[in-house]
């Protein structure tokens, strides 16, 4: 019982510490991964791929010091929620979620979709950059093959 009275204690004293701009990533992060649940559910990709971006261009792999901030707090906010949400917010969901974040700031990124390689079966992954800091499932990409990547602010 100790244990899960010291857990408690310690969410408390973490939610305690948020800021007004943490609350309001959170709430925008919710918004956007739920739209981004049931656009999956209910949009064809081919319709939902003509609004993602630039096609086969990618944005800059170099970031902008000023936008770090703003790219911390989206990935932990669609970090946070997905782990909480009662729909389901796999790497599309959160790839979906963070583009529209990144977008709505004018922030470059980049949205690749890509395959697994050798596998038996296809196994998908999506993932979003913007400069060089992967915001959502970057940490697996080196197992997939980029198919498709669309792009805001694309490099020239």
């Amino acid at each position: 019982m100790r244990s899960a009275s010291s857990a408690l204690s310690k969410n408390r004293s973490v939610v305690l510490r948020l800021t007004w701009r943490d609350w309001l990533a959170l709430a925008e992060a919710t918004v956007w991964l739920g739209l981004g649940r049931v656009t999956i559910l209910l949009v064809p990709f081919n319709a939902l791929s003509r609004r993602l971006g630039a096609h086969m261009q990618e944005s800059p792999k170099s970031g902008e010091a000023r936008h770090a901030d703003a790219i911390r707090r989206i990935a932990w906010a669609i970090g946070a929620v997905s782990r909480r949400a009662p729909w389901r917010c796999k790497c599309l969901e959160q790839a979906f979620a963070a583009k529209l974040m990144l977008r709505f700031r004018r922030i470059p990124n980049t949205l690749y979709l890509g395959v697994a390689r050798g596998e038996t079966k296809v196994e998908a992954h999506a993932w979003v950059r913007s400069g060089d800091y992967y915001l959502t499932g970057g940490a697996e990409r080196a197992r997939y093959a980029v198919v498709s990547t669309f792009a805001d602010g694309a490099a020239r």
